[in-house]
């Protein structure tokens, strides 16, 4: 659609999809119908209360004190992965999810899942994931004047809760359990699915593949020496998480905001109550932005000056300003040592099944986040 007609297209008689990299600034809203949570509170000093409240379990101190655990759970994955993998090629997006969903539920409740132990994914984790699908749905039918009045009464509690907050009411179990499932939804289930990306990307190409080898094995003689602080200096490795990301960015759909008064995003005349919203797949795939936008070139996110004209200010993975993700640090620590381990423990190959090549591509259904298809792939452990 942006191709035919801009990096601004109105898609609905009040709403408006930009993928100009100038448009980040300056756009922030949420929807008003949702249980309260920390990305979903409609006031902002409430949220920035939340925010405040929450950050300091996802600052880099915090996080180093909680690597010990991170580890555990990663070598659990790869002592896990070399049993199974004696028995042939192994659907490495469940795995992913289940060292994900452990790590995320230790750290923000206390206690795991047991994914990894019990080889199976916990009951709630499919009904939160059902759940991210209900809320897709219920968001686009709120568009829909007569019908968006008989779904909303059918929600009206949780539209009771949602003012309430927004009211400056206390903070209640209700809510504190809403933002833990954010944290463990929306972290585990982008986690697992870069990861799953950038795992079949390389698989796509095996001289990408060799060249992240090198870099993690030469850089290492023992698992033992994989630390965070010593895989966020492989360049080569950050890069192609980086490239992943951009091919394969997690949110399918953009956080939609209203605009609070009449304004310009990106030159163009936006009035009061317009929704607008940064659709980052057309963004990051857009030619006018980037060299060979469809192909995977983990180069250029090193200098390479064949991609000198990329618009890298386009790219923001974890959006930005005052919503922006909150857990990206734990995010990144988690996706740079869970595949500097797989790299460093197995060569990785496509298998005969049609659903290990081209994974990337043949994504198709995109809720809050993409609804993933199996990845098998062939691991023979090197050590």
């Amino acid at each position: 659609m942006h191709k035919e007609y801009g990096p601004v297209v109105r898609v609905a008689p009040n709403e408006l999809a930009f993928v100009d990299a100038r448009a980040w600034k300056g756009m922030y809203g949420v929807p008003a119908f949702l249980p309260p949570h920390l990305q979903n509170t409609t006031n902002k000093e409430h949220h920035r209360a939340l925010r405040k409240a929450l950050a300091p379990g996802f600052s880099d101190a915090s996080l180093r004190a909680q690597e010990s655990v991170v580890l555990e759970y990663i070598h659990l994955l790869i002592r896990r992965l070399k049993e199974k993998s004696r028995s042939g090629a192994l659907n490495l997006e469940l795995w992913y999810r289940y060292v994900v969903f452990d790590i995320i539920c230790e750290l923000a409740v206390g206690e795991s899942f047991r994914c990894l132990e019990w080889d199976d994914l916990h009951p709630w984790i499919q009904a939160m994931v059902d759940g991210g699908k209900a809320v897709s749905f219920l968001t686009a039918i709120n568009m829909y004047g007569p019908l968006a009045t008989v779904i909303n009464a059918m929600i009206s509690r949780p539209a009771a809760a949602m003012l309430r907050l927004n009211s400056g009411m206390e903070s209640n179990m209700d809510e504190l359990l809403s933002n833990a499932t954010v944290i463990v939804g929306a972290g585990a289930e982008t986690s697992a699915g870069i990861l799953t990306a950038v795992t079949s990307l390389l698989i796509d190409h095996p001289d990408k593949l060799e060249r992240l080898a090198e870099e993690v094995r030469s850089s290492f003689q023992s698992e033992g020496q994989i630390t965070a602080e010593a895989v966020s200096r492989l360049s080569y490795l950050v890069a192609c998480l980086d490239e992943s990301l951009r091919l394969f960015p997690q949110t399918g759909s953009p956080s939609l905001r209203v605009v609070d008064k009449d304004t310009a995003i990106s030159g163009v005349p936006v009035p009061k109550n317009t929704i607008v919203g940064i659709w980052t797949y057309a963004m990051y795939r857009d030619p006018t932005l980037w060299t060979d936008p469809n192909e995977f070139h983990p180069e250029r996110f090193l200098g390479d000056p064949k991609y000198s004209s990329d618009a890298r200010e386009a790219f923001k993975p974890f959006s930005t300003g005052s919503r922006d993700c909150i857990g990206k640090n734990l995010a990144l620590l988690e996706m740079r040592l869970i595949l500097a381990h797989m790299v460093f423990n197995f060569d990785m190959s496509r298998t005969d099944d049609p659903n290990s090549a081209n994974w990337v591509s043949k994504q198709k259904n995109t809720y809050i986040v993409w609804e993933k298809t199996a990845l098998p792939v062939q691991l023979t452990p090197v050590r």
